[in-house]
């Protein structure tokens, strides 16, 4: 009942949001960017997305191996759409992990260590974005740096990397804090936790898939922000790559805030003020946030497609060849 009231309170915000934005401005001057858009420009964009398809199962499957994993790149790929599809189609914005520490858990020997390791990707690629964002925040003019909640934000991600940092550098802190806590008297809980600790263990023993799933993060990070700025291109917005070396990592954190659906309509009003603070119009926004984000939803279909195949009759009677 609380998450049947948690979605709805979710759906009504983005909504309201959404009438509140689209309502004041000429919907005329939206659709123009889009009508006025260059299909080579948006081409490049939908490039640009398998590529951070390809690599972030790359980075995935670094991480996995590293606890020991034994899926294939193909099907992790398969598993990585689906959990693009799941992510933007499920009420939650972490619903995409949820199904892939599900299609890992066999192949990192428990939901905890699968659990793990998506966690790990999810730091690791939020890292990234911090250092994607704060060489531009110091780099940037006063225009850029004058951008609602950077220095707050980038400020709070320092302090939180560096206490995490300490926890991932101290072998036995889980462990410490798990008995300072008294967790020894929940047996399930404790374990749960000595599961994280051995999977931390094992990722210090391996730094060097941690080092190199963080370069990869870097340039995944990257290709992300250059895809929403060739999105603007092609809507002929014109928003330049180091302004949105900034604005696009700030939006994407604050719209991981669980209080919308999935981002909708927090994702454009955030948009809305950034714009507006660099000097474009609220029009310009909308057309850029709703389709980049329209089109990340479109290409994110396709994880429909292998979920069904999975489904289908042929594939559930399907034996594997001889070995």
């Amino acid at each position: 009942m609380n998450r049947t009231l948690l979605f709805l309170a979710k759906v009504t915000f983005s909504a309201g949001l959404l009438i509140y934005l689209l309502g004041s401005v000429d919907l005329a001057d939206v659709f123009r960017h889009l009508l006025e858009g260059e299909g080579g420009l948006f081409a490049i964009a939908v490039a640009i997305y398998w590529i951070v398809v390809f690599l972030s199962t790359v980075r995935w499957k670094l991480l996995l191996d590293a606890l020991g994993g034994t899926s294939s790149f193909s099907a992790l790929t398969q598993s990585y759409l689906v959990s693009a599809f799941f992510a933007n189609f499920l009420p939650s914005n972490v619903g995409g992990d949820v199904v892939r520490v599900q299609e890992t858990a066999k192949a990192a020997g428990s939901h905890t260590a699968s659990l793990t390791v998506a966690a790990m990707d999810r730091v690791v690629g939020f890292i990234a974005l911090y250092f994607i964002a704060a060489p531009a925040f110091l780099l940037g003019g006063p225009m850029v740096q004058g951008l609602a909640g950077a220095r707050v934000i980038l400020a709070g991600l320092t302090v939180l990397f560096l206490g995490m940092g300490v926890v991932f550098l101290r072998p036995g802190l889980v462990t410490s804090i798990t008995e300072f806590a008294g967790l020894k008297r929940l047996p399930w809980v404790h374990a749960r936790f000595g599961m994280v600790q051995t999977a931390l263990n094992a990722f210090r023993a391996d730094k060097g898939a941690v080092f190199n799933s963080f370069l990869l993060s870097l340039v995944l990070q990257f290709l992300g922000v250059s895809y929403f700025f060739f999105v603007a291109r092609a809507l002929r917005i014109p928003l330049d790559l180091p302004t949105s070396l900034l604005m696009v990592p700030l939006c994407t954190l604050i719209q991981a805030i669980p209080i919308s659906f999935n981002g909708w309509g927090l994702r454009e009003g955030v948009y809305v003020l950034y714009f507006r603070q660099v000097g474009l119009p609220r029009e310009s926004a909308l057309a850029f946030s709703i389709v980049a984000s329209a089109l990340v939803v479109l290409l994110s279909l396709s994880g429909l497609i292998v979920w069904l195949g999975r489904r289908s009759p042929a594939h559930e009677n399907q034996t594997p060849p001889p070995s």
